[in-house]
């Protein structure tokens, strides 16, 4: 009989040990961002039946289960990565006991027949694609090559954008008030003399503003101008008029003006709202 060839690993401590390799590894999301997130809305993750299945099916050595956290893809809800002979298999909305089994069921397929296998009709719609260098499962084009540049910042210099035009006079509230009434025509709403956000991300535009220029990185005369060039953008496009998105136009305006804000950086803050890659929570 040949001699058992083991996978010896020389541990920190310098201990060799055997580490046992796997055929894969299946990955649930279970106290992510939404995954199991009842209070949010999303249904419970069957995380004990997950366990009591890898346990009864005697994959221990053969497929490992890691129950944990966040996986990435935080617009879904109850994701799986599945492992597997170097394949990568996601799927969402694995919440229930029929799934769980034919996530299970579908391992063992593909353990028996020694290959990657089609999903199961059960998990077809619930297969996607989370990894750049994948194709999706339907074939459809993706654009998404967003390459990183390792180093690449947008840094601020202190001599040419740090010069507050706060100066030492009035007190920030006064500052305000004399800066919105600057706006003449273009003023921001109000009700009842109080200022009026029909949305939080109104209400945040406005106070990057308005810090920022306390701040003397973005003077207010300077962005007033940019706001006004916006306000009238907008009327002679007609249609509806919505006041704060004149104001965000004229914000990121001055803010590429300055460089303090790249135009990749806006595209890719916008891309990872519009997806759901990113939410107010964050």
């Amino acid at each position: 009989m040949p001699a058992r060839r083991r996978n010896i690993v020389v541990r920190s401590d310098g201990r060799p040990v055997n580490v046992a390799r796997p055929r894969g590894q299946l990955f649930i999301c279970a106290t992510g961002c939404c995954c199991g997130r009842t209070e949010d809305g999303f249904p419970a993750v069957p995380a004990e039946l997950y366990h009591t299945e890898w346990e009864r099916r005697r994959l221990r050595n053969v497929v490992h289960l890691t129950i944990g956290g966040c996986l990435g893809p935080c617009a879904l809800a109850n994701v799986i990565l599945l492992l597997l002979d170097g394949e990568a298999l996601w799927f969402h909305g694995i919440d229930t006991p029929p799934l769980v089994l034919a996530l299970y069921d579908y391992i063992e397929a593909m353990l028996a027949a020694g290959r990657p296998l089609p999903p199961p009709a059960p998990l077809v719609p619930l297969q996607f694609t989370a990894s750049a260098w994948q194709e999706r499962p339907d074939g459809q084009p993706v654009d998404d090559h967003r390459p990183w540049r390792p180093g690449e910042r947008h840094a601020v210099t202190p001599a040419a954008h740090c010069q507050s035009d706060a100066g030492d006079g009035p007190d920030p509230e006064t500052r305000l008030h004399e800066r919105l009434g600057s706006l003449g025509l273009a003023g921001v709403p109000r009700q009842n003399g109080e200022l009026v956000f029909a949305a939080p991300w109104q209400g945040r535009v406005f106070g990057m503003a308005v810090a920022l220029s306390e701040e003397g990185l973005v003077p207010w005369e300077e962005f007033r101008q940019a706001l006004i060039a916006a306000v009238a953008a907008a009327e002679s496009r007609g249609g509806e008029f919505h006041y704060y998105e004149a104001w965000l136009a004229a914000f990121e305006r001055v803010l590429g003006a300055r460089g303090l804000v790249g135009a990749g950086e806006l595209e890719e803050a916008t891309y990872q709202f519009e997806f759901g890659e990113r939410d107010e929570v964050f």
